[in-house]
């Protein structure tokens, strides 16, 4: 097969809706990288800014962009599935409009997967924009042992778990997946344990990954615009606590146990949750117009 025709080994799929912001940064950051064998899949999701005179620049200026505009907006979850249908590569990463990478992002942890097969993916320490990077709170954990360790390390930080939904991935073992595409409440959560299930994921001492503060997991209204039916008001991880005890059905009844007692934290708190929002707007509401009366009066 000539050069003309070989497949990138690595793609990287980038969904995208109104990102123009801060999408120049965040395509500068993955042209800039030190290994260069790969596609950028851009899937611009009937952004209404000027996000596609962006893309259309950037792809006019380097071959391994390939833009693609939907027609209509097709949701977000439908957009990263998008993405990932179209890579070609060995390898795969999805890459937020507003996520920043380290010039050696790639090659380190393309490296990495390479010389060890038994993990499905890796990825570099991570931070959030804002963050001083010099201060040490980079996060980062792997999911590395048996299954169970992996999963219970998972949990541990599963607050903190974009970085390894962000990995660079073996294509195969993602496109494998069964919730690529589903919307539900962790539905990203859902997908790094998957990648447990088939093998470790790690983390490399060297590069890191900024992400962008302003998506919608920061909402805090995220847990009722990922609700699909009743029960989740209550046990707002409701489909991820199924596929996560059905996962453990083989394990010991001390480690399963264990890990329901997690779920069940996990399900209380993300419950309290929104109940806590409003009635800390409601107060904040009171004391407000308390304080205007209590100012008039005087």
């Amino acid at each position: 097969m000539s050069s003309k025709c070989k497949a990138p080994r690595i793609s990287i799929g980038m969904p995208v809706f109104n990102g123009h912001a801060c999408l120049e940064n965040a395509l500068d950051s993955l042209l800039n990288q030190t290994f260069t064998d790969f596609e950028l899949i851009i899937s611009d999701n009937a952004s209404t800014d000027n996000t596609k005179e962006i893309c259309e620049q950037y792809a006019k200026n380097d071959a391994r962009i390939k833009y693609i505009r939907q027609v209509e907006n097709i949701g977000a979850t439908m957009n990263f599935k998008f993405v990932l249908e179209q890579a070609v590569g060995e390898y795969f990463m999805w890459a937020a409009a507003d996520d920043k990478r380290s010039p050696d992002f790639l090659e380190l942890n393309y490296n990495f997967l390479v010389e060890n097969s038994e993990y499905v993916a890796s990825t570099s320490p991570n931070g959030f924009e804002g963050q001083n990077l010099d201060d040490g709170n980079l996060i980062n954990f792997a999911l590395e042992g048996e299954f169970y360790q992996r999963l219970i390390t998972f949990f541990n930080y599963c607050w903190l778990s974009h970085g390894i939904f962000y990995s660079l991935v073996r294509t195969k073992v993602l496109k494998g997946c069964e919730f690529i595409g589903s919307s539900f409440i962790a539905a990203d959560w859902a997908v790094d344990i998957y990648f447990a299930t088939k093998g470790k994921v790690n983390r490399c001492s060297g590069g890191y990954m900024i992400s962008g503060v302003n998506g919608v997991s920061s909402n805090s209204n995220a847990y009722k615009v990922f609700r699909n039916n009743k029960i989740e008001v209550l046990l707002p991880f409701y489909r991820l606590t199924r596929y996560v005890i059905n996962l453990t059905s083989t394990m010991s009844y001390n480690k399963r146990l264990k890990i329901i007692f997690i779920l069940v934290k996990l399900n209380l708190k993300a419950a309290v949750y929104p109940l806590r929002c409003t009635f800390f707007s409601l107060y904040n509401s009171f004391s407000s117009r308390v304080k205007k009366i209590t100012l008039g009066n005087g």
